[in-house]
């Protein structure tokens, strides 16, 4: 994927497809759930994190973000646009997750998943273990120190 796929530093101007990608792919959880979006949230909390643009042969087909805590990566947000979907995206994304978390010295990668999200399995595949949880969402974790993620 590296040929076709990268990602690149967001910026303001993207703010407004990450907020409605997000929205519109969170909307079966939210009313599944019970919870409502709150997009002045999403917008209030864009500065505070390190985002990226998911490209395709140039083309914006998603973005992640995450915050630094103290020794772990908090995966705020990974979005891919529905037609993207089980292409092998979202695998190549969590792995460069897993590089950046490395570089940034962090010793796993957290978050937070709605328990009937189908992404899951794709996070269980990339080594990530339920941690705990509350009523709607599984708390996941990768550790990282021992991977070879960080070795490369």
């Amino acid at each position: 994927y590296g040929l076709t796929v990268k990602l690149r530093k967001a910026t303001a101007a993207d703010l407004s497809f990450a907020r409605e990608l997000t929205r519109v792919n969170m909307r079966e959880y939210y009313a599944e759930y019970a919870r409502v979006w709150q997009g002045q949230s999403f917008d209030d909390e864009w500065e505070a994190r390190q985002s990226f643009i998911i490209n395709k042969a140039d083309k914006p087909v998603g973005f992640l973000s995450f915050s630094m805590e103290p020794h772990y990566l908090y995966l705020r947000d990974v979005q891919l646009c529905e037609p993207y979907r089980g292409e092998g995206i979202g695998g190549w994304v969590m792995g460069q997750i897993a590089s950046m978390a490395c570089e940034l010295g962090a010793r796993s990668v957290r978050l937070k998943v709605f328990k009937s999200n189908p992404a899951m399995q794709l996070y269980r595949r990339q080594g990530y273990e339920v941690v705990g949880q509350e009523k709607a969402l599984f708390w996941m974790e990768r550790i990282l120190e021992s991977s070879a993620v960080c070795r490369e």
